[in-house]
């Protein structure tokens, strides 16, 4: 019995790493673009608007294919081998980014891309929380989700920048599709396939997955509130990484190596708050914590709007308020997860996403980029705020369910 559980334990652990690296890859291949347009924008005879179309399209095919093979997943169980799959074909889309010569096939790459991404969050946080013990369920969803703020937030940019500025931009999508290809390997011979129920969740049931079940979950309130919310989360976190490197070049003086500091450490802001949101609500339940996250990046967008010409002030504004993005994973993965039986769980991730992702995440960069060209370069980040402030007032509709704050108090002494 000890043997098993210590072997349980590092395959979990091992699991995480792994699965971390796998979601910070698709953010790194997918925010790339954001981060060396500058140089893109000149070299193809680009603008905001069509960056804005870019990144919008390749939301919508990423939140199209999520639903449509995480639930096929579902009923298939065939996680791992999607899920390795969808691995190589994204970066396979990444290394063909920099042989783009046009908009038009700079377009058609990217949503490849989009499809291919579109998938692996569901399918991860769903292996992740199948092979999780309940008391680690949020810290470890909340970990893999992190590592789209430090791997897409933080190091995307500097490393993006610096690869375009040594060896062009072209040279920096053949590097950073290099990661992707050796995780993709390393899950083909070590990922298992997820049992379809979990040592710690007995109660969930083990026959076929049926129609019926399938349908009720985008009538869970839970389900459809998260999506709402996730929509106004994904136009708020689009919306800036795709902005923030062009304002910054064309609205200040700053440098290169100030810019890269800017993004690098909102990044790593946002990062710490993923990995110590989803912590804390395994304690303290989930709508406290996603209640202040929430508040707290409405400041965000607008500090930045009204400090962008100040440095030092803009450097501490985007420290302090890029915490508040600490309630992203619960939105877009905990809470619908654990608002439906286990068996879907693929499929309620994925709804979020998908939603979040063709409404969010195309409306807002294509707004943002229509009025980055018509009005100012700071537009889109007004855009970002009022999606901040509509997803904190959806918090409220939230219902808990972290399982410590669900369990009665007998069940807490009996484990105990």
């Amino acid at each position: 019995m000890r043997e098993d559980r210590k072997s349980f334990w590092k395959y979990e652990n091992f699991l995480i790493i792994i699965m971390f690296l796998v979601v910070g890859l698709v953010f790194l291949d997918r925010l790339s673009l954001g981060f060396v347009f500058p140089f893109i924008m000149p070299d193809l005879d680009l603008n905001n608007t069509q960056l804005g179309v870019t990144v919008g399209l390749t939301g919508v095919f990423f939140g199209l294919s999520t639903l449509i093979f995480a639930s096929l997943s579902d009923f298939l169980g065939k996680k791992k081998m999607m899920l390795v799959l969808f691995v190589f074909i994204f970066s396979i889309a990444t290394l063909l980014t920099g042989i783009v010569g046009s908009f038009t096939s700079l377009l058609l790459i990217r949503v490849l891309m989009g499809l291919a991404e579109g998938p692996v969050m569901p399918l991860v946080q769903s292996i992740v929380m199948a092979e999780s013990s309940e008391k680690r369920r949020g810290f470890n969803m909340g970990v893999v989700q992190s590592a789209s703020s430090l791997i897409g937030g933080t190091l995307a940019p500097v490393v993006t920048v610096a690869l375009a500025v040594s060896f062009g931009w072209r040279s920096s999508f053949y590097l950073i599709a290099i990661p992707g290809m050796i995780v993709g390997l390393i899950l083909w011979i070590y990922l298992r396939e997820p049992k379809a129920v979990s040592a710690h969740h007995a109660e969930v049931s083990v026959d076929k997955p049926t129609k019926a079940e399938f349908l009720r979950v985008f009538k869970t309130r839970n389900v459809w509130l998260n999506a709402i919310i996730g929509i106004c989360n994904m136009m708020f976190i689009l919306t800036l990484t795709a902005f923030l490197p062009t304002m910054f070049a064309g609205a200040t003086d700053y440098n290169e190596s100030q810019i890269g500091m800017l993004l690098g450490l909102m990044g790593l802001m946002m990062f710490l708050s993923q990995l110590g949101g989803p912590a804390l609500s395994d304690r303290v339940g989930r709508l406290p914590v996603i209640k202040i996250c929430s508040f707290i990046a409405i400041f965000l967008p607008v500090t930045i709007a009204l400090t962008y010409q100040n440095f030092p002030l803009l450097l501490i504004s985007m420290i302090v308020f890029a915490i508040g993005n600490g309630y992203q994973p619960l939105i877009l993965n905990v809470i619908p997860a654990e608002s439906v039986p286990r068996t879907f769980s693929a499929t309620s991730i994925s709804f979020v996403i998908l939603t979040s992702e063709i409404i969010g995440g195309s409306a807002g960069p294509i707004l943002a980029g229509i009025l980055a060209d018509k009005i100012s370069l700071t537009a889109p980040l007004w855009v970002a705020a009022a999606a901040g402030l509509v997803a904190f007032i959806g918090t409220f509709g939230i219902k808990e369910t972290a399982p410590a704050k669900k369990r009665s108090p007998k069940d807490i002494t009996v484990s105990l």
